[in-house]
């Protein structure tokens, strides 16, 4: 079975990566140059087709993580994300010169309306920033493309990324790091909901199911994980009971998938501070 994998740097599919690599034939895609193990393919050039990067002569599944998030998605412009997450799209397929089985698309729960008390996959779309809506033109893309050509098509609209290596200037690593000083933590917003899912639950859930899903599917935490339930379980308290559910509503996974369980957010969250 081949995999082809555009995006492996992608701060979501650091676990994911691993995985396929040591499960399955999987074909590494990068703008960088003279790696090993990884074929060269700029989604930005024109005229390099992927047979000839590697002699590839089919894919069964294609994984599409490569995408530019900026660090304040709410304030991100069009011309920011433009380039990267619609034109690379575009310029992959257009030079897609093998057979596909299967398109694994990483989308974002930012497409819905955060006022909303309730989004799941069939609620309306509200892309209010220029990654939203690059995120929302990357769906729709895919989507017409695959029904065209006869591929299968899987979107999975992933929540507030957290894990090893997140960027220390996004709001849950600096909170942690002002903890790990002893500095003050001042909260704002303690019931804004973060939308949380762990870059292992990520790589967890998608093993389990790519083959098998297709459609759209979130993919966050069962319950709505509040600023302020994150610095309770940071300092070491307990949250006995979360009151609400999530409200980018992961339902239609779980009851697709009835069998899959993810770890307590406590424990996950304490994977977190100990750098995992």
């Amino acid at each position: 079975m081949n995999i082809a994998f555009f995006g492996h740097n992608s701060f979501a599919a650091q676990d994911l990566i691993i995985y396929l690599k040591k499960k399955y034939k999987t074909y590494i895609f990068s703008r960088r140059e003279n790696k090993k193990s990884i074929f060269y393919f700029d989604l930005n050039k024109k005229n390099l087709k992927i047979k000839k990067s590697n002699k590839l002569n089919k894919i069964d599944y294609l994984f599409f993580f490569s995408s530019f998030v900026p660090l304040q998605e709410n304030k991100s412009t069009w011309a920011q994300c433009k380039s990267t997450n619609v034109d690379g799209l575009i310029s992959l397929l257009k030079n897609l010169d093998v057979p596909v089985n299967k398109i694994i698309l990483a989308s974002s729960c930012s497409l819905y309306d955060p006022k909303e008390e309730l989004n799941d996959e069939e609620s309306f779309l509200k892309p209010f920033s220029g990654y939203s809506l690059s995120k929302f033109m990357q769906e729709n893309i895919l989507r017409v493309y695959c029904y065209k050509k006869n591929i299968m098509f899987l979107t999975y609209r992933l929540g507030y990324v957290y894990g090893n290596k997140i960027n220390d200037k996004r709001l849950v690593k600096k909170i942690l790091l002002n903890y790990k000083k002893n500095k003050k933590i001042n909260i704002y917003n303690s019931s804004l909901n973060l939308n949380l899912i762990h870059t292992k639950d990520i790589s967890n859930l998608i093993l389990k199911t790519f083959k098998k899903a297709e459609g759209t599917f979130n993919l966050t935490d069962k319950n709505k994980v509040t600023l302020g339930n994150f610095c309770q379980i940071l300092k070491g308290k307990k949250v006995k009971t979360f009151k609400k559910k999530n409200n980018y509503s992961p339902k239609k996974f779980f009851n697709k998938f009835p069998y899959l369980k993810v770890p307590k957010l406590e424990n996950r969250i304490n994977d977190f501070i100990n750098g995992n």
